[in-house]
């Protein structure tokens, strides 16, 4: 079982990556780890018809260690991918997943060199607000996946990257993984984590999470209303969230990142109509009054 570890920053766009990358893989299973209680992302990629399993309320960095080890193992004993993909949560220190793989790696668990994808957006704020994190996560991939460069010119693209050259030896790429060719695929999927002991001293990020289930709206216009409202900051700084609700009985997919909120259309499959929000000093009564039912 060759493992991927597919790591980011809350929001970079881990989950929207792995469907794609899952496309060109069959016998693959993919691990789940969600800061939250409710696993959004577990729903959307069970949508893929592929074996997902989940660990959730922790990070797999730290808090999670032992149930994320026994958990590696027992899909390998048990189900026996050729392939697993691990997404940890955002705010996990990829220095301190590797070292829980390694930890039990042998001839039939065998870990890749690590995918980090990178929100173009966000270098600069991620470097200034949460730099050790940062660095842990990029110093230790062996591949940097640029996100979100739709509408940005070459020369924008090239600054960043070389910011990032400068920070990481990993290769960068910033064309969009939906136009890789047949070799790149290849690449990430046959080449082997060296290990260039690129530690942090830092231990968990300690953030506000919580999660509201069975969350609707009457339309639209409400929904608007109340994430308005929390992309602000009026409540505390909020960093990320992201749901599948209902409005106006119609299912929708809600991401926040950056105080900017996306809707769309969502026809998969969810178990629970669920919004989940982590950031700084969040205020829980103020989202109770807006998300609880």
């Amino acid at each position: 079982m060759q493992i991927i570890i597919v790591s980011g920053f809350l929001g970079s766009g881990k989950t929207t990556f792995i469907e794609e990358f899952q496309k060109r893989l069959e016998n693959v299973a993919i691990l789940e780890n969600d800061y939250a209680k409710a696993n959004v992302d577990y729903d959307i990629l069970a949508n893929t018809g592929k074996e997902i399993l989940s660990l959730e309320e922790g990070c797999v960095c730290c808090s999670k260690k032992k149930d994320f080890a026994t958990t590696v193992i027992t899909i390998e004993n048990t189900i026996d991918p050729d392939y697993l993909i691990i997404e940890p949560t955002g705010i996990g220190y990829l220095s301190n997943i590797i070292a829980n793989i390694k930890s039990i790696e042998y001839e039939k668990i065998k870990l890749l060199n690590p995918i980090t994808i990178v929100d173009y957006n966000s270098v600069d704020s991620l470097i200034r607000d949460y730099e050790d994190l940062f660095l842990d996560q990029i110093k230790n991939s062996g591949y940097l996946l640029l996100s979100k460069t739709e509408n940005t010119s070459k020369e924008e693209i090239e600054e960043v990257i070389s910011k990032l050259e400068r920070l990481t030896k990993a290769s960068i790429y910033a064309n969009h993984y939906k136009d890789f060719d047949k070799d790149i695929w290849q690449e990430l999927l046959s080449t082997y984590y060296i290990d260039i002991g690129a530690k942090s001293d830092s231990k968990e990020l300690k953030l506000d999470s919580f999660s509201y289930d069975n969350v609707n709206f009457k339309d639209f216009n409400e929904l608007g209303t109340k994430l308005n409202a929390v992309t602000c900051n009026r409540f505390g700084k909020l960093i990320r969230a992201k749901g599948i609700v209902d409005v106006t009985n119609k299912k929708v997919r809600v991401d926040i990142v950056d105080n900017k909120f996306n809707v769309e259309k969502y026809e998969g499959k969810s178990s629970n109509n669920s919004l989940i929000f982590i950031g700084e000093d969040l205020e829980k009564d103020s989202y109770d009054i807006l998300f609880s039912k």
